[in-house]
């Protein structure tokens, strides 16, 4: 039987996830938010999608130390999935793939990272193809879902009672929560520049949002190395200008990064100290 695949534009767990992401990186960086308003239409009371949406979000959620009982509850909520209407529901997740494509590139918005993907995309294929699927992929599928759900020792003594706390908070305490530590992280690092202020904060809000995060770096980029050549050729010593010269070509290419590390970022922040010094020198 041949292999069904898994598409992100039907997976509404993951379209959501996405959004939820993208609305992170737009709380501080704009007033207005395009995302909420397509959040509230399509997941709002009653419509098909967040039904379907508070299905996978059971699967995701909820955790069990018997097996058995996991199993049972992954049938119960397969049967519930059924019951739901499959034209209205199909309706409604085409038109919000269209909205998303309308207001972003939809192909920058499915590369943000998602934890949770090989869950979410075994829950669809649960969801989508259930009995119609080969066996052996439905059952590849059920114990990358069970294996999610099953609550072991090692899991209860991994969790963090302040992620759990935060977690728990309404959205709009969690949003609020969110912007203090930003603050609060611009006051401790007050003695940094406003460029690498702007370059952690972008780091800090774009963290899920890696082409997001590649479009700003690919313009600091050209800019320091630029900077650092218009400098080096006014420096007198041979050597250290060699050595400029060395360091700006060194920077690094954003197109064969697959992602943005924190080294990558310390690296700027260093290059953006050589440029302060170098001012310093050349006033």
């Amino acid at each position: 039987m041949k292999k069904l695949k898994h598409s992100k534009y039907k997976n509404t767990g993951i379209l959501f996830e996405m959004l939820v992401r993208k609305l992170t990186s737009e709380t501080l960086s704009s007033d207005k938010s395009i995302t909420i308003d397509i959040i509230k239409k399509y997941f709002g009371k009653n419509t098909e999608l967040a039904k379907e949406l508070h299905l996978y979000n059971s699967l995701v959620k909820e955790q069990f130390k018997s097996e058995a009982r996991a199993i049972d509850y992954v049938n119960n909520v397969k049967e519930a999935y059924k019951k739901l209407n499959q034209t209205t529901l199909r309706r409604q997740r085409y038109n919000l793939v269209k909205e998303i494509s309308e207001n972003f590139v939809f192909e920058n918005m499915s590369k943000i990272h998602i934890a949770n993907y090989k869950t979410l995309a075994s829950i669809y294929i649960l969801f989508e193809y259930g009995e119609t699927a080969s066996t052996k992929q439905l059952l590849e599928c059920k114990n990358v879902i069970l294996d999610h759900m099953m609550l072991t020792e090692r899991k209860i003594e991994e969790k963090d009672p302040i992620i759990e706390s935060f977690s728990k908070q309404e959205k709009a305490m969690r949003l609020l929560t969110y912007k203090l530590m930003i603050d609060k992280f611009n006051s401790k690092y007050s003695s940094l520049n406003e460029s690498q202020k702007q370059l952690l904060n972008k780091y800090i809000t774009n963290v899920n949002d890696t082409e997001a995060l590649k479009e700003y770096i690919q313009k600091v980029i050209p800019s320091l190395k630029k900077t650092l050549a218009e400098h080096a050729k006014r420096i007198t010593d041979k050597v250290t200008q060699i050595k400029v010269q060395k360091l700006s070509e060194m920077l690094c290419n954003v197109e064969n990064m697959k992602k943005i590390k924190e080294s990558h970022v310390l690296s700027l922040l260093r290059y953006m100290d050589l440029v302060d010094e170098l001012k310093e020198v050349h006033i």
